[in-house]
């Protein structure tokens, strides 16, 4: 899911006149995070004692311009610290490149820096291009909203995008995976859900997308919330939605990705007036199984070994925090496995809270049976965060044995976790492909939401 993501996002700030003729310029480098496995990095150094403007780039994760800060700068040696991410490089000016160490998080990287070229420049430029994105003017009504969480506690804000002509529309709420996200679910320079609310609202679906609670301009607080919250905050646009005369009341369905496919189901099946739901890398088997599959399958996309023993040790991890378990007992015992102290205790502070414990004990088969609507379900071949055989496959096995007679299961050829056409499915290759979401995936979304609303 997508709060199982990390990134390197950090910049730098050196300040030398003595060295500004050495260092100034855009410096290009590949940090190897583990074998055969690496991450491009520029570096950019303008301006003058005391004002320099630096920033660092990570093209692969869509992260551009982000500024840091300096320890130490001689005219042979330079040490800067990333106080947002924790993480420090230090370096000498050697024969034309800067040579040293990266260190984040306890884990310490070789990085070795070279003047950028104009043609890796014209790359990086390209790195950054997302054509699918849509630039106003739109042929459609864009309307910047607010409402009230259920609870009254809170207000979300949002964006409802109105179809040309006259309504009242069909409509789609977007539910975005895990992690507190924008509206548009910004990832790696993508926003894919402005790209899906485009092509929907332009296919005659009114959309609404929102914030999530305490991201962005929505309030409440997003720590401490479990994926049952979440779906009250799913309850709370279909509310919305309900009130707007401009909206068909009974043509207002859900589109849940990732962690949204568990949400949005939730609510779902509590509230039939539901008129259909869209599961992209939605789950079909239970959390525990989710996240240890998880971790294995990446270990494997990566070429490197004991990807069954890391199944293993990811399901008994999984019990340990459900059983509530001290994370000092869980961590020591990661650690009797092999992992490093900074592995274990990334793992604890992802999954070892109360929205962890909701997740990994989510069982589809309590709640995908209760969901009487239409549903299809969209995943990604190369999804490595949500394999699509076993979670289609236990979506099959789920509604085999349901009353729903209209479900739509698909994998899709060459897509990963995004709906990006791709090559490994890696998360490190998100932000290097420039589309956003596949135009065969937007049209199959459309063509089955139309045959379900149409008069």
């Amino acid at each position: 899911m997508l709060r199982w993501i990390t990134g390197l996002v950090a910049g730098l700030l050196l300040a030398n006149s003595s060295a500004a003729m050495d260092t100034a310029g855009d410096w290009y480098g590949e940090l190897n995070i583990q074998p055969g496995v690496s991450l491009p990095v520029v570096l950019h150094i303008a301006g003058t004692e005391p004002d320099w403007q630096i920033s660092l780039d990570s093209p692969s994760q869509g992260a551009f311009g982000i500024p840091g800060r300096a320890e130490s700068i001689s005219e042979t040696q330079i040490k800067v610290k990333f106080a947002a991410i924790g993480a420090s490089y230090e370096a000498a000016l050697e024969d034309g490149k800067l040579a040293g160490t990266f260190t984040q998080s306890g884990k310490s990287f070789a990085l070795t820096l070279a003047r950028q070229s104009e043609e890796g420049k014209e790359q990086a430029k390209q790195a950054a291009a997302r054509p699918q994105h849509p630039e106003a003017p739109f042929p459609y009504t864009v309307e910047e909203v607010s409402y009230p969480h259920t609870s009254g506690a809170f207000e979300f804000a949002a964006t409802l995008t109105l179809p040309d002509g006259k309504g009242p529309f069909p409509a789609a709420i977007l539910v975005s995976g895990s992690g507190p996200q924008d509206r548009d679910e910004t990832l790696m320079g993508h926003k894919p859900f402005l790209v899906i609310a485009d092509h929907l609202t332009k296919a005659g679906v009114a959309v609404l997308r929102f914030d999530d609670r305490g991201t962005a301009k929505s309030g409440g607080t997003f720590a401490g919330s479990t994926i049952e919250d979440f779906s009250t905050d799913v309850a709370s646009a279909f509310e919305y939605l309900n009130t707007r005369d401009e909206i068909d009341q009974q043509k207002i369905g859900l589109i849940g990705h990732s962690e949204g496919g568990v949400t949005a189901p939730l609510f779902a099946a509590r509230q039939p007036e539901v008129a259909y739901v869209v599961l992209l890398a939605g789950l079909g088997v239970d959390g525990t199984t989710l996240w240890a599959e998880q971790q294995r399958d990446m270990v494997i996309a990566y070429g490197l070994p004991n990807g069954e023993a890391i199944y293993q040790a990811m399901r008994v991890f999984a019990e340990q925090v459900i059983a509530g378990e001290s994370p000092q007992a869980i961590e020591q015992d990661l650690l009797s496995k092999g992992y490093d102290k900074a592995t274990a205790q990334q793992y604890l502070k992802v999954v070892a809270n109360e929205w962890g414990r909701s997740f990994l004990t989510y069982q589809p088969e309590e709640v995908l049976p209760k969901l009487t609507m239409p549903v299809l379900a969209l995943n990604g071949e190369k999804d490595l965060q949500v394999a699509a055989a076993t979670n289609i496959g236990g979506m099959e096995v789920i509604f085999a044995s349901s009353e729903n007679e209209d479900v739509t299961l698909k994998i899709l050829p060459g897509l990963n976790h995004l709906f990006q056409q791709a090559e490994s499915g890696l998360p490190d290759e998100y932000g290097r492909i420039n589309q956003t979401f596949a135009p065969q995936a937007l049209l199959i979304i459309s063509d089955w939401i139309s045959s379900r609303v149409e008069e």
